[in-house]
C-alpha cells in the first residue's frame, strides 16, 4: 500500500513538472512555434487526466482520504496543463514561420 502512495506522489510531481515545462516553453520566445506537437501534448495530458480520475473513482471505497486527495490533485494537474495548452492552441494567432 505504501508503494502505491509513492506512485501517486510521483505522478503528481510529474504533472507539476510538466506544467512548469509548459509555462517555461510558452514564455521563451513569446510562445510555442509549432501547433501539432502542442495538440498531441494537450491531448495526452487530457487523456492522462481522465485516466487518473477514473482510477480514483474506481477505488473510492478502498482508498484513504489522503490517497483520494493525491489522486484528484494529480488528475487536476494534468487537466490544468492540458487546458493551458488547448487555450494557447485555439486562442493564439499563428506565429510567423510556425507550423
Amino acid at each position: 500500500m505504501g508503494g502505491m502512495v509513492l506512485i501517486d506522489a510521483f505522478v503528481s510531481f510529474l504533472c507539476l513538472f510538466s506544467l512548469i515545462v509548459i509555462l517555461l516553453e510558452a514564455q521563451r520566445n513569446g510562445g510555442f512555434r509549432k501547433r501539432w506537437p502542442i495538440a498531441v501534448w494537450a491531448a495526452s495530458l487530457v487523456g492522462l487526466a481522465l485516466f487518473a480520475a477514473l482510477r480514483v473513482f474506481e477505488n473510492l471505497d478502498a482508498w484513504s482520504d489522503a490517497r483520494i486527495l493525491l489522486g484528484i490533485l494529480g488528475a487536476c494537474n494534468f487537466l490544468f496543463g492540458g487546458a493551458l495548452l488547448l487555450r494557447w492552441l485555439f486562442w493564439t494567432p499563428p506565429s510567423p514561420g510556425g507550423g
